[in-house]
């Protein structure tokens, strides 16, 4: 092989002009080192050996080179080399590292160096988490959005039609509203603090945004601790599944790795290897890891994430860059996030969110309980910062339109926060139109006052009950929000029934007082035709049979007492009378049969309190000038409920006690999924005068539809009430596609496999229920970023009162864009 390599550049000599240098690599054993890398520190270029060792480089003019050679397992090497016309003959011995060689062996089957690398880096990844056990940093954030529409075809404008030279002003007008439409823009700066493992707390120090930001992709940081080194990394709100890294120490059976070039940057070897999955599937990705020799460390990564398991995005890609702080320490200096997501042909929305890392400080002292479960701090100055302050602040420039965008907001801005602008759009705005006053309905606003009173359309005159038909009357709201952020809703009917000539109507006043601690109070009541099981099935929900006439008043108080603990008061007085008597007819007996008559009772008042505490521990939260944003926790909820009716108070006729204690939780189960459980144990402690309105009842089944699992049965063929104790268990795990990728065709689909389960145990009745279902769900797109989900679903349902049986059913569930998820 050597001599060949000789042969060819003597030959190849007189007309290609190069200088060149010609070897072999081995060890002090003699032995070939294949794979090796050979730098020329002065140029940044190399090559590699080939599988017997081998090498060539070459060089385009003379001079005076150093030569670094390296190889796993091996301690680097450095020669000159002075160069003139002639071919070049270096050899070189590379002598073993004082290592243990087995961490290094590559298998035969996985010749290329990448592997080598990727086990290296794997070894010392412990070390890497490790390395920043606390820091604190300042993070400048930019997050743009570029919208591209479809043009729409439009008749052109004859020349002849056109008067008189064009209207510059007006130009410029279009462009702006124009940029206006297209471009989306939030800027953010914050201090990080970290932790080890896991713990971040950000102070956002400074907002601002400039256009629609709904749709922008604006990460908590603990959303986008998108660190490598661990197994698996969690892509919350973007992706269904959590991904392998490609570091995994299990990544070689998910991933294979290729090693592209070696190249000297600055002091520092780093190889590019390409990442491929050997499956494609939801909790893989794809790209380039960029790895620092010596260190064993990320010098930057560029990767894709798989498009099946996207919640919002149509593409979603990662860079990340890295820097040497000290010795080999290396840390995050920039993130930058791509995503696209498509409209059908009408428009795509591409956009870009950079994370820019800058005043580092390592091993920062934080006081004790800094860290908790608040993890993000939005001052009330963040969202008074002037364009001087951004000037100064930002370390990722503005591009030109990004800059006119900026301007343009702030200019409109000011004029849109001026009186005479206000004034001016609330005068529009109060005009009535004969399409609200007939359809859309008439609002009338006060921007002084910041309320808002709404008066229903004509067409929302008609109303329809399931107890004699059609009735008729008006509805109206009013909204007021205070300066101090407090809250108030109020809203009223009145209606008329045709059929049986009777007068209804409701109302009620909610007052947010602390929109931190989600304390309300609430005042509700009026007379109307109730349902004897509000959640019963629909079906059941349209026969007259299973109303009532109520009269009821009720108050209700609800706040968080500290971090997690919710506290919820509620009293009704309430006056149940029969509808017996009462034309009940409608057009609905055409749709649904009803063979019962309705219940027949005499008149009573019940007046009953509920009390309940909800806990959990560990909430998670962000703290904004005037709210809490709950952001859920790693443990349970717990929850204790109390119901009484009283004897006597106010001319109460009824006495029970109903003691109803639950727990529920949802789990991120790394590749394997998401579950979500709840477990539900209720017992009457006293039944002195507990009437069928109060039993406790479990929900009959729809047919074909998929109920809300979390709630329902999906197979249980008659509604059920007791007086007993009573224990009831809902489950569904949703695999974010962990079956469905190992199935090579099944994959393309698309679909992911759901499962899940229920029980319903009354040990006083001896009745038992239990059920399996599983099935496969498909999201299908609706929108820029709006999902369908549907779902079919077999159900293997078994009592002790009835034979096994079998059911098939339907689910439609749109996403949830605030949550950011479905409903379950």
């Amino acid at each position: 092989m050597k001599t060949a390599l000789h042969l060819l550049f003597l030959l190849l000599g007189p007309w290609a002009f190069a200088q060149t240098v010609t070897g072999i690599i081995t060890n002090e054993f003699g032995e070939p080192v294949p794979y090796a890398n050979v730098l020329v520190q002065e140029t940044g270029q190399g090559t590699m050996s080939d599988d017997v060792g081998a090498y060539a480089l070459r060089f385009e003019t003379e001079g005076t080179y150093r030569l670094v050679f390296s190889s796993l397992g091996y301690e680097n090497r450095k020669e000159t080399v002075v160069l003139a016309v002639e071919v070049k003959t270096l050899d070189v011995r590379l002598n073993t590292a004082l290592l243990d060689l087995e961490e290094i062996t590559i298998k035969a089957t996985a010749k290329d160096p990448a592997y080598g690398i990727i086990k290296k880096v794997v070894a010392n990844k412990a070390l890497h988490l490790r390395s920043a056990p606390t820091y604190r940093t300042k993070v400048y954030v930019k997050a743009v959005e570029a919208i591209e529409r479809t043009p729409r075809k439009t008749a052109p404008v004859a020349e002849e039609e056109q008067e008189g030279p064009p209207d510059p002003f007006a130009e410029e007008a279009r462009k702006n509203r124009e940029l206006l439409g297209r471009l989306n823009l939030v800027e953010m700066e914050l201090i990080l603090n970290f932790q080890y493992p896991r713990q971040y707390k950000e102070e956002r120090i400074a907002y601002q945004a400039a256009g629609q930001t709904q749709g922008l992709f604006i990460p908590r940081f603990g959303e986008t601790d998108f660190n490598f080194y661990r197994n698996t990394v969690s892509l919350t709100g973007i992706s269904d599944a959590v991904v392998i890294s490609p570091l995994s120490t299990t990544g070689v059976l998910s991933y294979k790795y290729q090693l592209e070039s070696t190249d000297l940057e600055g002091q520092q070897i780093v190889y590019k290897i390409r990442v491929t999955p050997r499956k494609k599937g939801n909790s893989t990705c794809e790209g380039w890891l960029y790895i620092n020799e010596g260190s064993w460390t990320i010098n930057r990564l560029d990767l894709t994430f798989s498009k099946y398991a996207l919640k919002f995005f149509d593409d979603f890609r990662l860079e990340q860059d890295y820097v040497r702080h000290q010795d080999s320490l290396w840390i995050v200096r920039r993130q930058a996030f791509h995503y696209v997501a498509r409209q059908g042909n009408k428009a795509t929305f591409t956009g870009t969110t950079t994370l820019s890392y800058t005043d580092y400080e390592h091993n920062y002292p934080f006081p004790e309980r800094f860290f908790g479960n608040e993890v993000a701090v939005t001052t009330r100055e963040a969202y008074q910062r002037d364009s001087s302050y951004w000037r100064s602040s930002r370390t990722v420039a503005l591009t030109a339109e990004e800059a006119r965008l900026v301007t343009l907001r702030d200019s409109l801005k000011a004029i849109t926060e001026s009186q005479a602008y206000q004034d001016s759009i609330q005068e529009r705005y109060n005009r009535v139109s004969l399409l609200e006053l007939a359809w859309e309905g008439v609002g009338l606003r006060n921007n002084a006052r910041k309320s808002h009173l709404y008066l229903g359309s004509l067409a929302s005159l008609i109303d329809f009950s399931v107890v004699g038909g059609w009735r008729f009357g008006p509805y109206v709201s009013y909204h007021r929000r205070y300066a101090s952020g407090t809250v108030l809703n109020t809203s009223g009917s009145l209606n008329y029934g045709v059929k049986n000539n009777d007068l209804q109507g409701d109302f009620s006043a909610w007052y947010r007082y602390d929109a931190f601690r989600l304390a309300d109070i609430s005042v509700s009541g009026g007379r109307s035709f109730e349902s004897i099981n509000q959640y019963d099935a629909y079906l059941n929900q349209l026969r007259p049979s299973n109303y009532i006439l109520l009269n009821a008043g009720r108050v209700r108080h609800s706040i968080e007492l500290f971090n997690g603990f919710f506290l919820v008061n509620e009293v009704g007085l309430n006056h149940r009378m029969p509808i017996t008597g009462l034309a009940t007819s409608s057009f609905l007996q055409d749709l649904v049969e009803d063979e019962e008559e309705p219940q027949q009772f005499e008149a009573y008042t019940a007046l009953i309190s509920t009390n309940a505490i909800a806990y959990t521990p560990g909430l998670k939260y962000m703290r904004e000038p005037d709210r809490k944003i709950r952001l859920g926790s790693k443990w349970p909820t717990f929850t204790l409920l109390h119901r009484k009716g009283w004897d006597g108070p106010l001319s109460s006729d009824i006495d029970f006690d109903y003691l109803r204690f639950s727990v529920d939780q949802e789990i991120v189960l790394g590749t394997m999924g998401t579950s979500f459980y709840e477990l539900r144990l209720g017992q009457f402690l006293n039944t002195r005068d507990l009437r069928f309105v109060d039993f406790q009842r479990f929900r009959e089944s729809d047919p074909l539809l998929f109920s809300d699992p979390k709630n329902s049965f999906q197979a249980l063929d008659t509604s059920l009430a007791t007086t007993d104790f009573h224990v009831e268990f809902h489950h569904i795990h949703h695999f974010n596609g962990a079956l469905v990728n190992n199935i090579p065709l099944l994959k393309k689909t698309r679909i992911r496999a759901v499962g899940g389960g229920g029980l319903l145990w009354i040990p006083a009745q001896q009745f038992r229920y239990q059920e399996l279902f599983f099935g496969v769900e498909r999201v299908f797109k609706v929108g820029a970023r709006r999902r369908l989900r549907v779902g079919t679903y077999a159900v293997l349902a078994d009592a002790s009162n009835a034979q096994p049986r079998t059911a098939f059913k339907v689910s439609f569930d749109l996403i949830d864009l605030w949550k950011r998820d479905w409903s379950f």
